[in-house]
């Protein structure tokens, strides 16, 4: 498979795993991943949310700043279907706590500068099954790269098509409660073609 042969934004990382494989895709403090460990990566995290119970559909909320581990879960989730939800991490916990809510989305994977305004947002978050810490250090939750790496680096058995939900951003809600606005893999596939071009 080859660019012009994308379908989904799933379709991404094994193509570049199989042209730059020993390349260096993301370079973040200190910790370097190659094509081929990103491709891997985001297999293990499609896997470990299928493995949980996570089904096709599901909204899966971040809650945290830009990192390499941010880029392995959104490509991950989209491998088996699910749809990452990320929260502005300026928001207030009310604010976090209604998108959390709304989304009803059963994983909660927390930034480690927000790890207070996540334990509020649990107190009534009833949808959130489990909580993983993005970088660790959170004794009653699993660190991400300990619950990424449980899971199988298989390519996930999943048929996803161009019209599937890949993620859903809200908005600023200035008239009202934030709105979920949704954007299909396809989205994604054809804005890289036209910037390409």
């Amino acid at each position: 498979m080859n660019e012009q042969d994308w379908k989904t934004i799933a379709d991404i990382p094994p193509t570049f795993a199989r042209t730059q494989g020993d390349a260096i895709a993301f370079s973040f403090e200190g910790r370097d991943t190659t094509f081929k460990e990103f491709d891997r990566h985001t297999n293990q995290v499609a896997n470990a949310l299928l493995a949980a119970g996570v089904e096709k559909g599901d909204r899966v909320c971040y809650l945290g700043k830009n990192s390499d581990h941010y880029f392995e879960l959104f490509l991950g989730a989209a491998k088996m279907g699910a749809v990452t939800t990320p929260i502005g991490w300026r928001l207030a916990p009310p604010e976090v706590a209604y998108i959390v809510n709304d989304s009803r989305a059963p994983f909660f994977f927390v930034g480690p500068e927000f790890t207070g305004a996540a334990k509020k947002v649990l107190e009534d978050a009833p949808h959130v099954k489990t909580v993983v810490a993005m970088e660790g250090g959170v004794p009653e939750w699993q660190g991400f790269e300990a619950w990424r790496d449980d899971a199988s680096a298989a390519p996930p058995d999943v048929v996803l098509r161009p019209s599937d939900i890949a993620i859903q951003l809200y908005t600023s809600g200035t008239t009202g409660r934030p709105k979920g606005a949704m954007l299909m893999h396809s989205n994604f596939i054809d804005t890289y073609r036209i910037m390409k071009d």
